[in-house]
């Protein structure tokens, strides 16, 4: 049964989750500084405010469970299957399970993410710093507002964890600080037993066995060093440029952290020369930029994401003489 809801109803709505993850991303990217919209995800969802934006608001719209049944929210929680054995390293989660693949990583800002699909399910695994621990469970508490949840309690990674639902397909469980981080995993697009059963086959791994564990075109450690020097065929790079240190092993991410520091570095050119009137120096950086159209980099990631419009879009502004508003928050300079 689907009640239907009147404004008062509405008005009781449990929102303050979805609200909470809206404003996270919000918050997290100044309206002025956003890049521009990433339409195909996951691969480079650290481009993707708009459309995590728009899941945000979409969640929303999710009734909880128990306006739906009217039910008490008592729950059975299922036994996971049998964890793996306890772990010495805990730089990141592995996801062992047949028919799931790692399609997303990112390690920047002091956190680390890596999504698994299997069809139209996710398993989503966010390791955030340990001090941010309590304030993500008071907001999980509040996800049927006005109720407060203190959550199922459930096994995960061998210790002990809490589960709330944003419905009864989406599902997200916080686990116990290990070194300088916690986990939380969100599944969606799947019921109760199966999310707990794949919490059950997750287990911490050190960074060797998970780059292990990654597609084939994923990068590894080994393979950076080369792969950014292949990126880096047919740039242009100013004087002295070095690519900064980076440990991503999303090869979208590397792409963009490669070209965009390249742009970057440009771009600071530019507006330097701009400020201080160097007319030749100008030209020289708007000729650079105007050549990334050729860049493969770019090119091969024009099909997965909009990072390279970004990037070519601030090549025609300054190609007209201006200094791009907000280039560095758009690009993510290092």
């Amino acid at each position: 049964m689907n009640p239907k809801l009147h404004d008062d109803a509405v008005a009781d709505l449990p929102l303050a989750a979805a609200r909470a993850e809206l404003l996270e991303e919000i918050m997290s990217t100044p309206v002025h500084d956003r890049p521009a919209t990433v339409t195909q995800p996951p691969r480079h969802r650290r481009w993707l405010v708009p459309l995590a934006a728009a899941a945000a608001v979409a969640a929303l719209l999710v009734v909880p469970t128990y306006l739906l049944s009217g039910e008490d929210d008592v729950r059975e929680v299922p036994t996971p299957a049998s964890a793996p054995p306890a772990a010495t390293a805990h730089d990141w989660v592995v996801l062992q399970a047949e028919g799931w693949t790692a399609t997303y990583v990112s390690d920047a800002g002091g956190e680390r993410e890596v999504q698994y699909d299997n069809g139209d399910a996710t398993l989503q695994v966010n390791l955030r710093e340990a001090e941010a621990r309590d304030t993500y469970i008071e907001d999980r508490r509040g996800i049927d507002h006005p109720k407060v949840d203190p959550g199922a309690p459930v096994r995960l990674l061998g210790r002990e964890g809490l589960m709330w639902h944003y419905s009864r397909t989406d599902h997200t469980t916080i686990g116990e600080v290990e070194g300088e981080h916690y986990p939380e995993v969100r599944g969606s697009g799947m019921d109760e037993a199966t999310y707990v059963g794949l919490l059950g086959q997750l287990s911490w791994t050190d960074d060797a066995a998970f780059e292990a564990s990654l597609p084939a075109d994923f990068v590894t450690g080994g393979e950076r060093e080369s792969t950014i020097s292949s990126m880096l065929g047919g740039v242009a790079m100013p004087r002295g440029f070095e690519v900064p240190p980076t440990d991503e092993k999303d090869p979208y991410q590397l792409g963009a952290h490669v070209a965009g520091s390249v742009a970057c570095a440009w771009l600071d050119i530019f507006a330097e020369a701009k400020a201080s009137g160097d007319e030749e120096a100008m030209q020289r950086a708007a000729a650079a930029l105007g050549d990334s159209r050729g860049w493969d980099v770019l090119h091969e990631m024009n099909t997965e994401g909009d990072y390279p419009e970004v990037v070519w879009e601030y090549a025609d502004e300054v190609g007209a003489g201006r200094v791009p508003q907000g280039y560095r928050q758009g690009l993510g300079c290092p």
